[in-house]
């Protein structure tokens, strides 16, 4: 007698299910195709919640070579900063005798001391600048306010209608900003900042 499907009942295919060894079995079979797939996904590099994936060898380069380039930044840096010691020690012996000078209130020595300011501060901006632009930054405002007191000082001898009480701060402003940006200098770059004393007293004022 045919079954309802149509098919002889000895052809029908034992159901898996309702054999309980068939069962057990089926169930065992899904079991082993579960975690034979979760370990195939954990060797291929995905995340086994989401099957998206993963990979920590591409950050890892990436941190190294940040590494590296800040490494080579600081050597750079390092070379720049000792190759132009000469001009920024320069400049330093100007502002030194500026600033004493100018609490002397000896003209004579100013003048002179303000054109040399002027000459070697234009000299350092013209020359080779920093490799990082943090350091560009900080060595270019410190120059500009060098060469700003330096303009500051000259109009004091020119016939600048401003009074001399004016320009004279305006002397030292200039001076402590461009100390302030040298000092950040060379705290970026863990280097001492180029310092000179001040001359001896002329005792002549004007």
């Amino acid at each position: 007698m045919a079954g309802r499907s149509g098919r002889p009942g000895w052809l029908r295919e034992p159901d898996p299910l309702q054999n309980p060894l068939g069962s057990r079995l089926a169930i065992l079979g899904a079991i082993v195709l579960v975690i034979g797939g979760g370990a195939a996904t954990l060797a291929g590099g995905a995340d086994p919640a989401s099957g998206l994936p993963t990979s920590t060898a591409g950050d890892s380069v990436s941190t190294a070579g940040d590494s590296v380039s800040t490494a080579n930044d600081s050597a750079e840096l390092a070379s720049w900063y000792h190759g132009s010691e000469g001009l920024r020690a320069r400049v330093a012996t100007d502002v030194a005798a500026a600033r004493a000078y100018l609490a002397a209130q000896d003209g004579a020595s100013l003048q002179p001391v303000c054109v040399s300011l002027g000459t070697d501060t234009q000299a350092a901006l013209t020359a080779p600048v920093p490799p990082t632009v943090a350091a560009q930054a900080r060595f270019d405002a410190g120059g500009r306010d060098y060469a700003a007191a330096a303009a500051s000082c000259k109009q004091l001898f020119d016939g600048t209608r401003i009074q001399v009480g004016v320009l004279q701060q305006r002397i030292a402003a200039s001076l402590a900003d461009g100390d302030r940006e040298w000092g950040a200098l060379a705290a970026l770059i863990g280097q001492p900042m180029a310092t000179a004393s001040p001359p001896a007293a002329s005792g002549r004022s004007g």
